[in-house]
């Protein structure tokens, strides 16, 4: 039997992060304050991507999955279909949408971490304990359920980008 393994720990010297190969290609933390509006409107300027795939494109913005990919876009009331490139003007200066986008990033990341994460199989807390913030999806895995946001009408639909599933609503994502 063969084991996958999910992920890696290399410790490096703060002054050497900027050498390490392993990291130099991964974009900000979004919790970090190199991660704005006008760094994400630079990096999606351009591109022909669906909003979805360049948010989880590790080189843009480090440690965005899925879930929460799909969750800040929906607060942000944004269309995964949507794209990258329209959250930046000709010029890459970010636009109404970037600034939502980011703030909703966080926020979600900021939810997520107070809940202890999201345990939908095997995620535990270093305690042990499951994580809570799946009990808080607004649209991940709520596929034919009414949106939550008020006054939609909408349904939460299920596509697939990029190999993963995209969970939002058509009517309040646009």
């Amino acid at each position: 039997m063969t084991r996958a393994v999910f992920g890696s720990m290399k410790i490096v010297a703060r002054d050497k992060l900027d050498q390490e190969p392993l990291l130099r290609a991964l974009g900000p933390e979004p919790l970090g304050n190199a991660f704005d509006a006008a760094m994400l409107a630079r990096a999606c300027r351009g591109k022909k991507t669906s909003l979805k795939a360049a948010l989880s494109d590790q080189k843009i913005v480090a440690g965005l999955g899925n879930i929460y990919v799909c969750e800040a876009l929906h607060r942000a009331q944004i269309s995964p279909r949507r794209r990258a490139s329209t959250i930046a003007a000709r010029s890459g200066a970010p636009n109404e949408r970037a600034e939502k986008l980011v703030d909703a990033i966080k926020a979600v990341l900021k939810d997520a971490i107070e809940a202890g994460g999201s345990s939908l199989r095997d995620h535990r807390r270093t305690s042990g304990e499951l994580g809570l913030f799946q009990h808080n999806f607004r649209v991940y895995d709520r596929e034919g359920e009414p949106c939550p946001t008020p006054g939609c009408t909408g349904t939460v639909r299920r596509i697939v980008q990029t190999g993963r599933s995209t969970f939002y609503c058509p009517v309040c994502q646009r």
